[in-house]
């Protein structure tokens, strides 16, 4: 009689387990990036938007970007594949020249566009609304969140 307990609970114990399903986690596609973005992460450094006036906005019919690197405006393009999903690259972002006070978070934010290889969503929101961006050695780069 113990014998059929213990099974009993054996297969009662597996059938939980096997229910118990974890959340999918929300995939990132190239047209979530659609729009515009505040930049609230760079190099593990949480952002005030408001105080860095850092914006980036995503063409995805034209694989273009745009926007505001602090004190200069920005653009450039997109690299991005279908049949390589989540890897995407923006080489030769370029930003007009003006005289800024402190360059130093335009400067870090143009270097780490410039390592970005891959994204993912943050969370398990839908639609998406934060998205993160990786560099080749898997180090988050920066995290930007829909305005």
């Amino acid at each position: 009689m113990k014998k059929y307990i213990y099974l009993c609970l054996a297969v009662l114990s597996i059938g939980i387990f096997a229910s118990c399903k974890s959340k999918k986690a929300v995939e990132a596609t190239f047209s979530d990036l659609d729009g515009s973005w505040n930049i609230v992460e760079l190099n593990g450094k949480t952002l005030n938007p408001a105080e860095t006036k850092q914006v980036i906005e995503f063409d995805a019919a034209r694989h273009t970007l745009s926007g505001k690197a602090g004190c200069n405006r920005m653009m450039g393009q997109i690299e991005y594949s279908d049949t390589r999903k989540n890897i995407i690259k923006f080489p030769q972002v370029a930003t007009t020249r003006m005289a800024c006070p402190d360059m130093s978070g335009e400067q870090e934010l143009l270097k780490a566009l410039d390592k970005v290889v891959r994204f993912e969503a943050e969370g398990d929101v839908r639609p998406v609304d934060k998205i993160a961006f990786y560099g080749t050695d898997n180090t988050k780069l920066m995290v930007i969140e829909k305005k």
